[in-house]
């Protein structure tokens, strides 16, 4: 072992011995003691330390105070960014797809509805409201440059074509992506609009015999570029200009277009070659990646633009980097040519000549002087210039890993990101290059900064964070500073960002996110923020108050709800040691990658085998052989503890204890693992009522295999799995000396569980999300349904060592995997010991009543029922207990809901409301 090692183990163990004195007499993060501050500057920096400490209502007491006091004014911006969103942010809806926002900012679109309701709609954005402007039958909308017109194909809505939309929504993958292409093929026969905003006046340019995909506006605003291909050829695709006659084709290779970029002075087209069809032929199999509702670029419903959804400057971004070598170009922040390179073509109109570029991620400035893209060089990667009609480009820099380049609206500024780090180069930052060739760094965080995009000369835009969750950061670049841009003002939720598309003049800001955390339904939010309007002191106000009345009730529920068995809790979590957490994953981290075909997943096996049998479990392997594995077995190990009384019911605790090829994985998820094996060995000799099970996973980096094979396997033996608990990503803190990380759950008492487990028994902060997919949770849910909880990294943490040969131990907090533990002992003690959710609840009107019924509880002990009854929006409003599984309510109006729990003898509820609605 190495010095450093020892001495982290040292520090760990001493850490560990050494008594915390915080003055919180009711719990790790219970109300702290707090004595009068003299100046507001001392109530705003002890407001910030309770914040950071995760004593929200000390925090929320303190700067209620200050929006109240003559220091109002001073502190708004800082209590606005600390609780949540400086600039007004506007929903327009819930459930929005493909948004655009015009030159101007003044209008934005976006497609919403299902299936052959599918509409794009458009609104105003006035200083204070959001007006619907016109819901168009159709898809693809693009604005005009001055903001006074918009064209977009308009389908012909034939039975055909509707059965085809109505299938986007349900079938398998497969059937999913045959009936886009369909659709596709369908909308691009239609009619090529242009609507004028104000009178809402169409015309419908002639487009014969073409489909149509892509449309956008040519320099004079008045004619329309789009991608078409001849219905009766579609090898090949072309851009076409379109107007009152029939439409003229501007190329004429072989292949197909995409990515068109238009010179707003009208000298210049830049467009890219692709091998990937905008149409296709229904029942022939894609060449290529299939495009979205109406042809290229757009998405299908329902779906999170994803790794490959990188197209279009701004979008969510590539999945994470992979290890330096042979792609130093793109891998990583979503550069539109992607790593492999593609080929640009440069159109100048006057001179009516055209030249390649060979590029990666080429862009053109706002006044269309300027291009930038990268190339390879070797092993390396170079950013170049050129003036859009001039071939002379210029190489500003060169590096081993650079992505994304975006020009200021003049051309002079080229923003990027590259790759920095020393030895490990996992951590993308952003950087600015000037004419000259001076460079700036603009960003020093340890999550990854990607995607930069101007907003002005001097300002821009960047994502701070992992793919699938990034934030939206503000960066001055006179001032050299950096402002969140966008939140959900809430202190536990968090809300996934997807897509962000800035006005012409960057005034404003369109953002397709899950404000609601949601990234499990097919709805998608989309906002829009005003950078020239800040919130008030009254929106703050209003903001602390909903925040306190949240925390409040999430507060006292919880501890209420574990007052019955808190004692027992805190004597069995007290031995839960960071030091035997390092254990556990200092030796799982010698075996390197535990991927399924590697040694060390064997390794892995025997030892979780002997580690459970050392805590006094028997465990079972179940041994399987995938193909991943390449002709070696794989297995489950699993660990059970027999429950006392309700033996027949199961809880499940798991992690994956396989890595990524490339490294051993010590976050993902051999922090999970260890957290795992700590709360086993904490319960081994603590029988609860129910049973549980400890899972260790194989093969998630395969394709979730473990976790398949384990639901395989417990639904051959009729096993009844009331819930489970699916920790992923548990170790690394990096940015801060916090403590905190997330909740992905299915399930909402299971998540509030969790959150009182950390409020009451830890000093883990814990946000929320509801989200399982791509995570061993999945299978749970695919097996059992709405049963599923548990902590990962994301979207809280943004690991840049994710997947990555630095995965190593050293990144590593061992006393927040510790405090992760304990999260988990105390949820799964709560959920093992209190009634299950109940089944088969009705609600049927009788009389002048409504008489609701349920299955009885399956769990001894249980003595009575809560039965509360609301509306949607206060559900639980009025409450009465029964003692029997039925009850008589009086005559409710149509969509009151009613909801049903159990209570047992020991004082506990049930963890979740079984729901039904009145008709």
């Amino acid at each position: 072992m190495t010095s450093r090692r020892i001495a982290i183990v040292l520090a760990l163990i001493f850490a560990a011995s050494v008594p915390v004195v915080r003055g919180r007499p009711q719990g790790p993060q219970g109300s702290s003691s707090r004595s009068p501050a003299a100046s507001p500057a001392d109530i705003y920096r002890r407001a910030v330390d309770a914040w950071e400490a995760g004593h929200y209502p000390d925090a929320l007491t303190d700067l209620s105070g200050l929006m109240k006091s003559p220091a109002a004014s001073e502190y708004l911006d800082r209590i606005a960014l600390l609780t949540g969103e400086l600039y007004t942010t506007t929903e327009l809806t819930t459930d929005g797809r493909n948004p655009k926002i015009a030159p101007n900012g003044v209008y934005a679109s976006f497609e919403t509805g299902a299936g052959s309701a599918t509409v794009t709609r458009i609104v105003r954005l006035a200083a204070s409201r959001v007006e619907q402007v016109a819901d168009l039958p159709g898809v693809n909308v693009s604005f005009d440059p001055g903001s006074r017109r918009v064209v977009y194909v308009r389908a012909a809505r034939t039975p055909e074509w509707a059965a085809a939309s109505a299938a986007l929504d349900a079938g398998s993958a497969a059937e999913r992506q045959t009936a886009q292409a369909l659709v596709n093929f369908l909308t691009g026969k239609g009619d090529l609009v242009v609507r004028d905003l104000a009178s809402g006046a169409e015309r419908v340019l002639p487009t014969p015999g073409l489909l149509k995909s892509a449309p956008v506006f040519a320099a004079d605003g008045e004619h329309v570029l789009f991608i078409g291909s001849d219905e009766n050829n579609l090898a090949r695709s072309d851009l076409y200009l379109a107007g009152d006659s029939t439409p003229s084709r501007l190329t004429d290779s072989p292949d197909h277009k995409t990515g068109l970029l238009v010179d707003p002075a009208g000298t210049a087209l830049v467009y890219m070659t692709t091998g990937a069809a905008p149409f296709r032929q229904p029942g022939v199999a894609a060449a290529g990646r299939a495009g979205g509702r109406g042809g290229a670029g757009a998405q299908g419903r329902g779906a999170a633009p994803a790794a490959a959804d990188t197209a279009a400057p701004g979008r969510a971004a590539a999945p994470p980097p992979a290890p330096p070598g042979p792609n130093p170009c793109g891998a990583g922040g979503g550069g539109r040519g992607g790593a492999g390179g593609s080929s640009y073509v440069v159109v100048d109109l006057r001179a009516k000549t055209t030249r390649t570029i060979d590029a990666i991620g080429l862009t053109m400035s706002a006044d269309g002087r300027t291009l930038a893209w990268l190339a390879r060089e070797g092993n390396a990667c170079a950013l170049r210039t050129s003036p859009t009609l001039t071939d002379a480009p210029r190489t500003l820099r060169t590096a081993s890993r650079l992505d994304a380049p975006a020009l200021s609206p003049d051309g002079k500024l080229v923003a990027y990101q590259a790759m920095t780090g020393v030895g490990s180069s996992t951590d993308w930052e952003i950087y600015v290059t000037d004419e000259a060739g001076v460079t700036t760094r603009v960003t020093r965080d340890i999550q990854h900064d990607v995607l930069p995009r101007f907003l002005t000369g001097t300002t821009l835009i960047g994502m701070m964070g992992e793919a699938r969750h990034r934030r939206s950061q503000l960066y001055d670049l006179t001032t050299s500073t950096r402002t969140r841009i966008f939140a959900n003002n809430t202190i536990r939720t968090i809300s996934p960002e997807y897509i962000w598309l800035p006005s012409a003049d960057g005034k404003r800001l369109l953002i397709q996110a899950e404000r609601d955390g949601d990234t499990v339904s097919p709805e998608r939010g989309v906002y829009i923020v005003d950078f020239a309007r800040k919130v008030s002191s009254a929106d703050v106000l209003a903001r602390l108050d909903r925040q306190m009345a949240a925390e409040t009730d999430l507060r006292q529920r919880t501890t209420k709800a574990f007052g019955p068995i808190a004692d027992q809790v805190r004597r069995t979590i007290a031995t839960i040691s960071p030091s035997r957490a390092y254990e556990y994953e200092k030796a799982q981290f010698d075996f390197d990658s535990k991927y399924v075909s590697q040694p060390g997943n064997a390794k892995a096996i025997d030892y979780l085998n002997k580690t459970y049998t050392s805590f006094g479990y028997t465990p079972e392997l179940q041994w399987f052989s995938p193909a991943q594995a390449q002709g070696n077995r794989t297995a489950n190990v699993v660990a059970t503890l027999k429950g006392t009384e309700n033996p027949d019911l199961i809880y499940v605790v798991s992690s994956h204890f396989d890595s990524v090829q490339v490294g051993p994985g010590a976050d993902d998820d051999t922090s999970g693992t260890c957290a795992l094996l700590e709360t086993a060995r904490a319960l081994a000799k603590t029988p609860l009522p129910a049973t549980v099970v400890f899972a260790s996973f194989t093969g998630e980096e395969a394709g979730l295999l473990g976790s398949r094979e384990f639901v395989r396997l417990a639904a051959e033996r009729k096993w009844r799995i009331a819930g489970a608990l699916n920790n992923d990503m548990i170790g690394w803190a990096g940015e801060s000396a916090r403590m905190d990380n997330t909740i992905r759950f299915s399930n909402t008492g299971i998540r509030d569980i969790q959150h009182g487990a950390a409020i009451l028994f830890s000093d883990l902060i814990l946000y929320d999300a509801k989200y399982y997919k791509s995570t061993d949770a999945a299978a749970f849910y695919d097996g059992w349904g709405d049963i599923v909880g548990g902590i990962g990294s994301y979207p809280v943490l943004a690991n840049p060592n994710y997947h990555q040969p630095t995965d190593l131990i050293e990144t590593i907090n061992f006393r927040q995997v510790a405090e992760t533990a304990k999260v988990t002992a105390a949820t799964i003690m709560y959920l093992a010991s209190s009634p299950s959710r109940l089944k088969d609840v009705t609600a049927t009107r009788v009389g002048s009543g409504v008489s609701v019924s349920w299955t009885p509880s399956p769990e001894a002990g249980v003595k009575s029922y809560i039965v509360a009854y609301g509306p949607e929006s206060d559900p639980l409003k009025t409450k009465l207990t029964s003692t029997t599984s039925k009850v008589v309510l009086p005559s409710l109006p149509t969509g009151t809901v009613v909801a049903v729990k159990a209570l047992n003898s020991r004082g506990l509820e049930g963890w979740d409301w079984a729901r039904t609605q009145i008709k």
